[in-house]
């Protein structure tokens, strides 16, 4: 009885000195795993970033004795505080999860468009802030302010200075004249006519292997011949297909849209579209691409269609920033992609040099010269405005399409 005694508590002590020793194994492995844990990823000191930019896990690891699961994209696209996690496998093979804050802050003042002077007309009734463009980056309704005093009613000349503040207080400052003039007692010169363009010429300077040239149109070139365009050396066409009212405003196809596609495609002449647009937000440009879908689900278009928001003089009273002017173009034109379409940013050489962001999608170019000097990508280029081709009795936009 003493023998069996004796050996179940000697295997109690063997029980309890496995179990101990097993303890002090699983507590010291423990503490080496937090240790290499802790070691296994080493933080930069700057973990703020300027909003939109794009960064990945790794553009914020000074080290990592590991391997990255997946090094992603960081959505940077809000302000403040943005928690990140990601997964590695350490230097024991084990996959673990680390987790860090970054800052995404605004450092860019907002930008005034307004020239040094300003001129009125006595009486003049509207708001200077709402008239002299300028936005931000970010903010959708930044400060804007007029310093000094001036009077509509009196005629004079006003030193004045115009102040933009975004909500993470960065500023921009620009002086300016105001001129109030009283009304003219005789009338002013009438306007000189640019002269016209003939299509034939443009055929001659910029037609090689190399390029198409077209033309685009709406309503304002009323009745087309269609054959005869064709027949005078049109390579393409890109037809607006409608246009919103005004902001917050309905869709509206163009008058002359059905007889306008279904005239050149009946001559041969490839087809792009634009729609004009004032879309104040992403959700009205998805929406309108939506509709652009709709109205061509009877149609096959060769080429791209265009997004074409050019309501510059009133984009302060709109309550956009160029985050999301540029956000609903991306949209509008991501809608259409989805489908099968090819999207295209339409903007004048001003606003893209100042506005638009680069952009996934084609961009046609809008400047008014014999040469372009704008230094970005483009597909096409729209050359002139006053353009004259056989079959159109009116001025016509000629454009300059690119091949790849």
């Amino acid at each position: 009885m003493k023998k069996v005694s004796t050996i179940i508590i000697i295997l109690i002590i063997i029980v309890i000195i496995g179990v101990t020793g097993f303890c002090i194994w699983m507590y010291n492995e423990e503490q080496e795993n937090k240790r290499i844990d802790a070691e296994s990823v080493t933080l930069k000191e700057n973990l703020t970033i300027e909003f939109g930019k794009e960064v990945k896990v790794s553009d914020f690891l000074e080290n990592l004795n590991g391997e990255l699961v997946n090094d992603y994209k960081i959505d940077t696209e809000k302000l403040g505080d943005i928690q990140v996690s990601f997964d590695f496998i350490n230097i024991k093979n084990k996959k673990r999860t680390a987790t860090f804050n970054i800052k995404t802050i605004d450092a860019t003042a907002p930008k005034i468009f307004s020239g040094a002077s300003y001129t009125v007309k006595k009486g003049y009734n509207k708001n200077l802030t709402d008239v002299l463009i300028s936005g931000d980056d970010i903010d959708d309704n930044p400060k804007r302010e007029i310093v000094g005093q001036y009077d509509f009613n009196t005629v004079g000349d006003y030193k004045l200075t115009y102040l933009v503040t975004d909500s993470s207080g960065n500023q921009t400052k620009k002086d300016f004249t105001l001129h109030v003039i009283e009304e003219p007692t005789t009338p002013g010169q009438p306007t000189t006519p640019k002269e016209p363009i003939y299509f034939n010429d443009i055929l001659d300077n910029y037609k090689n292997e190399k390029t198409k040239i077209g033309i685009d149109v709406s309503k304002w070139q009323g009745e087309i011949d269609w054959e005869k365009v064709k027949n005078a050396g049109a390579e393409f066409v890109i037809i607006r297909i409608g246009y919103q009212t005004d902001y917050d405003g309905e869709n509206v196809i163009d008058p002359y849209f059905v007889a306008n596609i279904e005239g050149a495609k009946r001559v041969g002449l490839p087809v792009g579209i634009y729609y004009y647009s004032y879309a104040k937000n992403v959700n009205q440009a998805k929406e309108q691409a939506e509709w652009v879908k709709e109205q061509l689900k009877n149609y096959e278009i060769e080429l791209p269609i265009a997004f074409d928001w050019e309501s510059w003089k009133s984009f302060n009273t709109a309550g956009m920033s160029f985050y999301t002017i540029n956000k609903a173009a991306n949209v509008f034109l991501d809608t259409l992609t989805e489908d099968g379409y090819k999207g295209m940013l339409y903007s004048s050489k001003n606003y893209l040099e100042k506005i638009w962001n680069p952009t996934k999608h084609d961009t046609w170019l809008a400047h008014y010269t014999s040469q372009t000097n704008y230094q970005g990508k483009y597909s096409i280029w729209q050359m002139c405005d006053t353009g004259r081709i056989d079959g159109i009795n009116t001025n016509v936009d000629v454009d300059i399409m690119y091949l790849k």
